[in-house]
């Protein structure tokens, strides 16, 4: 492919392996042959296809092998360093999800190449036993082609599989029973086939995108693809290879009901058009845009509704690709991109709606810190896990709590969002965790036949004294600075989870709290109850930290990935004290609002130099200014800035609505390009001596620290 570059000397190993899978095939008679090259990189060694010999029929291999894998001939060929032989009776026994790949019975013959690889051949329609002449043939090709390979590596070729394997036809007459004209078209089929068998698996229209490009331009030998979703009434790119920047600028975005390009005539007429090399509507279109000897063809996706979805837009140096490009890869990604776009939507729609229950941002105290961290499971059911941090009225006290209600479903997610409100309207008024988990015990048993677990605490923030109680839940983690963890054996009640008896009351156990002590409340899916509480919260410590509450919840959610198929919910304290001398300035920003960095910045101004920081002023209104305009501008949503002065440093956090993580742009601007656009980063990169984003309640938590400098008398 033209506009891809190709390592030095790959194209001679690719060479070499076509040509001894040829020779497999015309020795064996075999209907297909592949070379497999083994991928050392961690987590564990792999067998790749790196090139596949078909016949008419398009059947080909498994693409990725596991190396210890006990039934794979490729893979036993590999361990042992001699033929094997396997079956599809014994394969498909251990991989039956496999039968949609290769649907015929197959014999698989697997010799070693070398130290780098394995040569497979396949017989389909029904097992036999390889002769000894075709055991001696195989190996004879194989071990040549490990000889060949090992002077390419002493060369420093390299040895790397690629994404997705060179796939050629079967040379004419090799194979028994089959015509030139369908054995031509068999890496098409190859692919086409291997594409729709991906398709099944995705759930995300820009994926499905990058595959169907990384099969069709090596199906079809194609220089360029780009693919587009239709998204109200512009295009949108859902992925791209090998285009040049001006064209794929041009297509981001068009507005199908005026623009006059390829893309927007394919969508108007529903149909597939092509245009020769050098035609005026696709000049520039390939690699750097100085070359125009390209011709292109572009499809109108339709989705099972008729509707149009998208389109496929491929170039190549060949004038026939409009012949080898068939209308089956138009409805095989359309059908994709319409499913994977409705599946987004109420996936979508779900964790809206589950976001919305949850609070839009914790409230600020002086005296504790806190985050938040919410996981949903990975489908799109609904989940009850839930978490609250409630600011008492006389402003010296919080409650915590954090609870699961039984279910994946929206009726959990209803009965949750009204517990978290019951809960609300209770501590309100004061009342301590005991009366709080009792009163929503008996609303629950009233109001609905599900169960629900929830840990309770409250903590006044002038004593560090802190009140507990659970129904049915793992006690909150209490880690004091030294390390030393509070010893929920030491007369917490675990109770009766909440729901399941009207009439139960729920003890009260008391701790009392030192400066600098953490607080974790979490559901199963951060922590379960067969793991040790403390031991995995000082293994998130040890990699992350204990003085920074975002990388610490980050790095607690990242330890559970044995555990996505459960919601987590992880609410994370830390007590700093009685708030008599601490510092700390709040400000909202509404969405359209502006004036808010102004604002914003002439805030922080002020109560720096209030709290005698006037030298570090500068430097953080500069930061401050970028973090509010990114979020008015990106997120779209009201933004939340609040300040902390510590006797070391001055500390700004700043809250929106937008759960897509902040990124840096480091990105050469381009003609055209904003000058400032995605840049912010990268100055507060530069100027803060800490920072980091992270996901937080309903959206997410940029935050940044300055160390601070008292200004001089």
């Amino acid at each position: 492919m033209g506009s891809l570059e190709t390592p030095v000397g790959v194209d001679v190993r690719d060479r070499l392996l076509a040509t001894a899978a040829q020779d497999v095939v015309h020795a064996l008679r075999a209907s297909a042959a592949t070379v497999y090259l083994v991928r050392p990189e961690p987590p564990k060694l792999m067998l790749i296809a790196t090139a596949v010999v078909v016949s008419s029929l398009g059947v080909g291999p498994i693409e990725h092998i596991p190396v210890d894998d006990p039934v794979y001939a490729t893979a036993a060929a590999y361990r042992s360093g001699d033929t094997t032989t396997a079956y599809s009776i014994d394969f498909l026994g251990e991989h039956p999800e496999e039968a949609i790949s290769i649907p015929f019975p197959f014999t698989a013959f697997s010799a070693p190449v070398g130290g780098v690889g394995v040569m497979t051949a396949f017989w389909i329609n029904g097992p036999r036993e390889p002769t000894a002449e075709e055991r001696r043939q195989l190996a004879e090709v194989s071990g040549r082609l490990g000889r060949e390979l090992e002077q390419l590596a002493a060369q420093r070729v390299p040895m790397t599989p690629p994404a997705v394997p060179r796939v050629h036809a079967a040379e004419s007459g090799l194979a028994e029973g089959q015509g030139a004209a369908a054995i031509d078209n068999a890496p098409l089929v190859y692919h086409l086939h291997r594409l729709a068998v991906q398709l099944n698996h995705v759930s995300d229209g820009r994926e499905a995108a990058a595959l169907a490009c990384a099969r069709v331009m090596s199906a079809v030998d194609a220089d360029a693809m780009a693919v587009t979703q239709v998204k109200g009434d512009r295009l949108v790119i859902a992925a791209a290879e090998g285009c040049s920047h001006l064209f794929l600028r041009e297509l981001e975005g068009q507005l199908l009901i005026s623009a006059s390009t390829p893309e927007a005539r394919a969508v108007a007429h529903r149909r597939q058009l092509t245009y020769a090399p050098g035609a005026a509507l696709t000049r520039g279109r390939v690699g750097t845009g100085d070359r125009d000897d390209y011709a292109w063809v572009v499809l109108p996706l339709l989705g099972g509704s008729g509707v149009v979805v998208g389109t496929c837009s491929i170039g190549s140096e060949q004038p026939g690709i409009s012949k080898t490009t068939p209308s089956a890869l138009a409805t095989l990604l359309g059908q994709a991109l319409e499913r994977t776009a409705a599946d987004g939507a109420r996936h979508a729609l779900a964790q809206q709606l589950q976001r919305t229950l949850l609070p839009r941002a914790l409230p600020q105290c002086a005296g504790i810190r806190s985050t938040s961290r919410y996981v949903p499971t990975g489908g799109i059911d609904l989940g009850g896990d839930w978490y609250d941090l409630v600011t008492l009225p006389d402003q010296h006290s919080v409650t915590a709590l954090v609870g699961d209600v039984q279910g994946h479903d929206i009726q959990a997610a209803v009965v949750m969002g009204q517990l978290r409100a019951a809960v609300r309207a209770y501590a309100t008024e004061g009342h301590h965790p005991g009366t709080i988990l009792g009163r929503i015990n008996r609303f629950l048993w009233e109001s609905s036949h599900l169960m629900c677990t929830c840990a309770c605490m409250q903590i006044d923030l002038d004593t560090g004294v802190t009140q507990l109680a659970t129904a049915g839940h793992q006690p909150p983690i209490i880690r004091d600075p030294a390390g030393c963890y509070w010893n929920s054996n030491s007369g917490l009640d675990i109770g009766v989870p909440l729901g399941v008896d009207p009439d139960s009351s729920y003890m009260v156990t008391e701790a009392i709290l030192g400066p600098g002590t953490l607080l974790a409340l979490h559901t199963d899916g951060v922590i379960s109850q067969e793991e040790t509480q403390s031991d995995i919260m000082e293994a998130a410590i040890k990699s992350s930290g204990a003085d920074e509450l975002e990388t610490l919840a980050d790095e607690l959610i990242r330890r559970r990935s044995n555990r996505m198929t459960d919601d987590a919910a992880l609410l994370l304290l830390q007590f700093e004290g009685p708030p008599v001398h601490a510092r700390i300035r709040q400000l909202e920003i509404t969405q359209n609002d502006l004036r808010g960095a102004h604002r914003a910045r002439s805030a922080v101004h002020g109560w720096l130099h209030e709290w005698e920081l006037g030298q570090v002023a500068e430097k953080m209104e500069l930061l401050v200014s970028e973090m509010v305009t990114n979020a008015l501008i990106h997120a779209a949503t009201d933004v939340h800035v609040c300040v902390r002065g510590y006797s070391d440093c001055v500390r700004v956090e700043v809250r929106d609505s937008d759960v897509h993580p902040a990124r840096q742009d480091t990105s050469p601007l381009q003609d055209g390009d904003p000058a400032e656009s995605g840049r912010g980063l990268l100055i507060v990169d530069a100027l803060a001596d800490r920072w980091g984003n992270s996901p937080s309640g309903r959206g997410k938590t940029v935050w940044f620290e300055v160390a601070a400098e008292p200004s001089c008398p």
